[in-house]
Order: structure tokens, then C-alpha cells, then sequence
């Protein structure tokens, strides 16, 4: 039997950077990844949907450039051809990923087995072939679609992002089950593209997550663009008749049914340990997440996990910084807490959203008297000279510190310009910080500026 002192269970950003974390601290580590190593970000996630994002922009910007005064004789879009693209950018991306990945790992001296892993007991593992004994194990498996009961959907049929990446063909019709970021995304991909596409969210609004004002925007922007979406709708049955899928719902107290010509299910994630046997090992888990206490550990302190199978945010980001920190703390004599109170994260829909910290909503419900200080794009320059003035900048403030605690933004660039904000944060500082710093003009930066010189008396406005 062969033993090492971790084990890593996947090969995607939290499994490699936990791998490469212990082989730099010198001990003999094991990596286990059954499918190619990269994880579903990179192969049917964040990667290949924001190549596809950009090819719809340039699109959507090509159909719309006649108010910058260009008429092209550009007559058609090849979805297939987009589509195309997209594989060009993962592969440049990756750099051929998978055998690049392979080298890394092999010159840091991490054994790798493109095998899947199933545990014996809390410390031994089967490997394909090969049964290995960890003295510390890394789960890290990540996430797969969760995929609701609705009844008569499984003979439907339907796809979920993993399907979306690889289409080659546009659905004239489709149907988006979930209004969170990656429903979102890809609806309006789908939509720019030509598809006619329903957006159906069980909860009041879309992008749960994000601070109201925000959602409500998006959902305006959206549906100029002739997207269909519908807020407190709960599906109730699918069927399939002659190529056409249907999905009958419930909105509010009315009831109608949609048709498609495919049913796209992006209603969240689940933690992909369906073959792990995580009962030989004693870890508790639930039907989305494997338990974790604050320094990623499992009810088996020697288990610990990365990324998303941990039910946190579901971020590549996130996954790295949890896979290093769940490297260190399994040979730490005084392990360091995970703290999520600096995490930005980012919706790539056209104008982008991204946002951290806490919403105001949220704040007040902890107990926070807050100040909330706005900006809008309408009235900065850059944005009214870039074309595109939608959107505005939220920041929320400890009423009595005047410390950045949270921080919201639609509009042009959010997802670079939401760094600022978290850089705030990370170091505690007071709104002054970033109101005191001369920014660039004419620049988007200026936007975060903007709302950090504003007052409650002049909101949207640059106080003078």
C-alpha cells in the first residue's frame, strides 16, 4: 500500500492549489482526479461561458453600432462558428491545460492518478487500481448541477451549464430554469444570439444574492433586450411532444404553460461526492454540502475540504484561497480560520454586476446602522462617452466608523472595478480612503470616487 501524508481528492483550482500548497511545505502528496484536471470552472464554467459572453457582446455591439455612426455590412451571426471561438479561447487559456498541469504536478513531486477516489476508511482510499493511505485527505471534489424535482422533467429532457458550453446548434426557444448568475449569463448569451429565452425564478427576485436595487436593474436591462422573466414562479410539470419541451408554471396566482425547444435547469449546485463513500470515513454531510467547521476540517479532523464542496461560495477564487489554507491547516499546530468577510464576486451579464460584503438589507438585519452613499452612471462622463450610462455604484458604510463594509455595482467594467472596494475592506478603511485618492479621468474608476464623495443629501452626486 502505497501512503503519503495528503491525499487530494480533484484537480480542479482548489485540489491543484492544495496539491502544490503541501508539495512546497515538503511533504509527499497524492492527487486523485478522474476526469481532466482543470474542474468544471475551467472546462464548462467560468472559462468557456465568458468566451461565449464576449462573442454575444461583440454582437450585440456590431447590431447596435449605428449610433457611433458605423454601418457595417455585417448580415448574420454563426452561432456555430461562436461557438468555435470559445474552444479556441479555453485551449489558448489552458495552454493545453491538462498535460501542462500534469508536468506541474509531476516536477513538484505530486503523484498524480487520473482515477476516480472512494474512500475504505477514513484514511484509505481506493484508487482506481491502487489503494493509498493518507495520513491527511483534501476533499475537494466540487460541485455538480442540482437539478430540482419537477415532475415529468427527467423524460423531458433538459441540459444544464455542462451541455450549454457545448452547443453547436441555437434553440430558437429557450427555457431558463433559475434566475441566479448562471442562469442569467446564459440566458442572455442565448438571447443575443437570437434564441426567444424565459428566465423562471422561484424566489421575488433575481440574483438572490445581490442587494435589490441591483436585481431590479438587471431585470429591466434584461428585459429591453426582449428577455422574458418571471419573479415567484414555481414550475410545476414538463413535458416533451414531437421535439417541443413545455413547462407549465405557476406565477403568482396565475398559471400558464411555456414552450422550447430546450429546457435549461441552472437552479444551483450540489457537492459532487456521489462516489466518495464518505460514510466509510465517517464524514457528515448533507444533500449539498459536506460539513466543515471554520478551518475547512470535517467531522474527521484529518479530512479537511476545499472549494465548493463545502456549500460556501461557489468562486474560483474562493476555491484557491481555500485550497492553500486547507493545506496549511492540516499540518498546522494552530490552524488559521477561513473568513469570508472579503470575497468579491462578479455576474458577467451586459452591464456586468458584482458586489461584496453586506447589502443594506443586510446590515440592518445584523444589527449595523449603516450610511449607504450612490452613484449613478448616468451622470459620469466616461460612461456617457463609452456609450453605455447604465447601472450604479452602491457603497455601505458603518454609519458611526464611516468603514466600508459592503459594496454594489451594475454597470460598465463592475466586475474590475469592485477590487477597489474589496481592497478597502480587506484593510478597514474609512470611505475617506478611497474619496481622497486622486482617480484618473476620464475613467469607470471615477464611479467608485463618486459614490465615496456622496452624501445622503446628494445621492448619485459628486458632493462639491
Amino acid at each position: 500500500m502505497q501512503e503519503f501524508d495528503l491525499i487530494v481528492i480533484g484537480g480542479g483550482s482548489a485540489g491543484m492549489k492544495a496539491a502544490r500548497t503541501a508539495a512546497r511545505m515538503g511533504k509527499q502528496v497524492a492527487l486523485a482526479e478522474e476526469r481532466e484536471l482543470g474542474g468544471e470552472c475551467f472546462w464548462a464554467g467560468c472559462v468557456p461561458t465568458k468566451a461565449m459572453v464576449r462573442a454575444a457582446e461583440v454582437w450585440y455591439l456590431v447590431q447596435n453600432s449605428g449610433k457611433f455612426g458605423i454601418h457595417a455590412p455585417v448580415q448574420r451571426a454563426c452561432f456555430a462558428e461562436a461557438m468555435a471561438y470559445k474552444d479556441r479561447a479555453v485551449r489558448e487559456v489552458g495552454g493545453a491545460a491538462t498535460e501542462s498541469d500534469e508536468a506541474r504536478l509531476r516536477k513538484i513531486g505530486v503523484k498524480y492518478f487520473h482515477s476516480r477516489a472512494t474512500f475504505c476508511d477514513p484514511n484509505v482510499l481506493q484508487i482506481g487500481r491502487n489503494v493509498v493511505r493518507g495520513t491527511k485527505i483534501i476533499i475537494a471534489t466540487g460541485t455538480i448541477p442540482h437539478v430540482p424535482y419537477v415532475d415529468g422533467l427527467e423524460e423531458a429532457g433538459y441540459i444544464t451549464n455542462r451541455e450549454a458550453v457545448s452547443l453547436t446548434e441555437l434553440p430558437e426557444r429557450l427555457i431558463v430554469l433559475g434566475g441566479g448568475p448562471i442562469g442569467l449569463e446564459f440566458a442572455q448569451v442565448f438571447r443575443r444570439f437570437g434564441s426567444e429565452v424565459t428566465v423562471v425564478e422561484v424566489g421575488s427576485q433575481i440574483l438572490p444574492k445581490e442587494d435589490g436595487q441591483v436585481a431590479e436593474l438587471v431585470t429591466g436591462y434584461l428585459r429591453d433586450e426582449g428577455i422574458r422573466v418571471l419573479t415567484n414562479a414555481e414550475a410545476l410539470l414538463a413535458a416533451a411532444n414531437g421535439g417541443v419541451k413545455s413547462l407549465h408554471v405557476r406565477v403568482g396566482e396565475m398559471e400558464e404553460t411555456l414552450e422550447a425547444d430546450e429546457i435549461l435547469v441552472a437552479t444551483g449546485r450540489a457537492a459532487a461526492v456521489g462516489d466518495l463513500d464518505l460514510e466509510s470515513a465517517g464524514v457528515q454531510y448533507t444533500q449539498k454540502a459536506i460539513e466543515v467547521d471554520e478551518f475547512l476540517r470535517t467531522s474527521q479532523p484529518h479530512v479537511l475540504v476545499a472549494g465548493d464542496a463545502s456549500g460556501g461560495y461557489l468562486f474560483t477564487h474562493v476555491a484557491s484561497y481555500e485550497g492553500r489554507l486547507a493545506a496549511e491547516n492540516a499540518f498546522a499546530d494552530d490552524p488559521t480560520s477561513y473568513n469570508p468577510r472579503v470575497v468579491p464576486r462578479a455576474t458577467f451579464v451586459d452591464p456586468e454586476v458584482a458586489s461584496i460584503g453586506y447589502t443594506p438589507t443586510a446590515a440592518i438585519e445584523a444589527g449595523i446602522e449603516i450610511a449607504v452613499q450612490t452613484f449613478s452612471f448616468s451622470d459620469m462622463d466616461r460612461a456617457i462617452l463609452h456609450g453605455d450610462a447604465r447601472g450604479i455604484v452602491k457603497l455601505v458604510l458603518d454609519a458611526t466608523t464611516k468603514e466600508v463594509i459592503g459594496g454594489h455595482i451594475v454597470g460598465p467594467q463592475a466586475s474590475s472595478l469592485i477590487a477597489e472596494v474589496a481592497i478597502a475592506m480587506k484593510h478597514h478603511m474609512n470611505v475617506s480612503a478611497i474619496a481622497d485618492t486622486m482617480h484618473a479621468y476620464p475613467s469607470f474608476p471615477e464611479a467608485i470616487e463618486a459614490a465615496a464623495l456622496s452624501t445622503p443629501s446628494y445621492v448619485g452626486r459628486v458632493e462639491e
